[in-house]
């Protein structure tokens, strides 16, 4: 995992470079549109997939730290890295909501987004609830000791559930219908 963040962060570090070493010169495009790159425009839904995917990633990572409250036995310094590569990752997700993926349909059961239009009404909080969760990963990553891990960990995970509380299509239960108590399962499933 240590690997894993430090070619992430020599990437970073490497494209910054070359991004402002000369190149080509300083861009010309003014605005949205205006060359290939602004995949926002393009290809919402692609971005929509992309940020799906890192959620679904920070969730893989946070399960150790999430697991640190009901039982011991974690590896300190696998909770540690987990930490500081969510704690990269969210720094990235508020730049994964561009407006033109705001494609939240509440009368769809299975919309393109569960990412709720307030995100947008309210980008400004939306920014500093991400920042902030960024900020409890780092405290997670630098926690010393069970105690320090434990309370860290709390507070990484209820930044991200603040988050998700003003921001996320709630769950709701799928509701059964009349159809449901008549479906014949025996032959959907071939063995009659």
């Amino acid at each position: 995992m240590t690997r894993t963040l430090v070619a992430a962060v020599l990437l970073i570090a490497m494209t910054s470079l070359s991004a402002c070493s000369g190149g080509a010169g300083p861009s010309t495009n003014t605005g949205p549109g205006a060359a290939p790159g602004w995949t926002g425009i393009t290809n919402p839904k692609d971005v929509i997939a992309a940020r799906f995917k890192l959620m679904e990633q920070m969730e893989k990572l946070m399960l150790p730290i999430d697991m640190l409250q009901v039982e011991s036995g974690s590896d300190p310094k696998v909770l540690g890295a987990n930490a500081a590569v969510i704690s990269a990752m969210l720094q990235a997700v508020p730049h994964l909501f561009p407006p033109t993926t705001d494609l939240y349909d509440p009368q769809n059961e299975t919309p393109a987004t569960i990412a709720l239009p307030s995100i947008w009404k309210d980008f400004t909080t939306f920014y500093s609830l991400a920042d902030a969760a960024a900020k409890a990963a780092d405290n997670m990553a630098g926690a010393q000791g069970k105690d320090a891990q434990l309370t860290a960990s709390a507070q990484l995970r209820a930044s991200c559930d603040a988050c998700h509380m003003l921001f996320l299509r709630k769950y709701e239960k799928p509701k059964a219908q009349a159809s449901d108590a008549a479906f014949d399962f025996d032959a959907a499933l071939g063995e009659k």
